[in-house]
């Protein structure tokens, strides 16, 4: 095995209604999908900037694997998530997959934060060698990045997913189990029209989406340059 570190990609199949379900509400199904295919793309292209990892694909649902590999081409491995309804039985899953595969490093990342710094994985790789858990806070509760050598049962069982408690829920479980951490830098999600505005501010979209996303966004970017200046 040329190298010890896997990094998995979670994501869902770009379908209208079934993804970005917040952002939808300000923008649309269809509009959300696109956008959130474009995310893939540009986490796929941060997850590729580092180097010396596995890089693999943890995707659902399982059905939609040759549509997901003919609209992502790319040096990585598909893995089918296992069809539970739990985020936490889902990464567990993962992660088991990868160390019974021999690697000693296992690196989570989801699809919510496409603008997510090289430095943060680079960081999370090298902390991982010497620290039990790594951990990527969310600006929401959450976090973006999750990062073990071992099988940690606890810190996916009895989470609230999908609500702010989810990083202090899961440092408390660590803090039981007396595990080593190390939290990564502060990131955020694009999962509202809010969060959507400081992703244009700093990124490039495909024309196609510059110009459906004028309409909803140029009265507003104005006003959150002034939030960042």
């Amino acid at each position: 095995m040329p190298t010890d570190l896997a990094l998995l990609t979670f994501v869902k199949f770009p379908e209208p209604g079934k993804v970005k379900t917040r952002l939808a509400a300000a923008v649309g199904p269809e509009l959300a999908a696109e956008l959130y295919h474009h995310f893939i793309d540009a986490t796929f292209a941060c997850a590729g900037q580092l180097k010396n990892a596995a890089q693999f694909a943890a995707f659902t649902p399982a059905e939609k694997a040759p549509a997901f590999q003919h609209l992502f081409r790319g040096e990585r491995q598909w893995l089918a998530q296992v069809p539970a309804p739990d985020l936490g039985t889902r990464m567990r899953a993962a992660v088991q997959t990868m160390l019974q595969r021999g690697y000693g490093r296992v690196l989570i990342i989801g699809s919510d934060s496409p603008d997510l710094p090289a430095a943060h994985l680079n960081e999370a790789a090298d902390a991982v060698r010497t620290h039990d858990l790594v951990l990527g806070p969310a600006e929401d509760g959450g976090y973006y990045l999750i990062g073990l050598k071992s099988d940690e049962a606890a810190l996916f069982e009895d989470i609230a997913w999908s609500t702010a408690s989810v990083l202090q829920q899961t440092l408390a479980a660590a803090q039981r189990l007396r595990l080593r951490v190390h939290l990564l830098p502060h990131w955020y999600d694009v999962d509202d029209l809010p969060a959507l505005q400081r992703y244009c501010l700093t990124n490039d979209l495909p024309p196609a989406l510059v110009t459906r996303l004028k309409p909803l966004l140029a009265g507003k970017l104005m006003d959150y340059r002034t939030l960042l200046a």
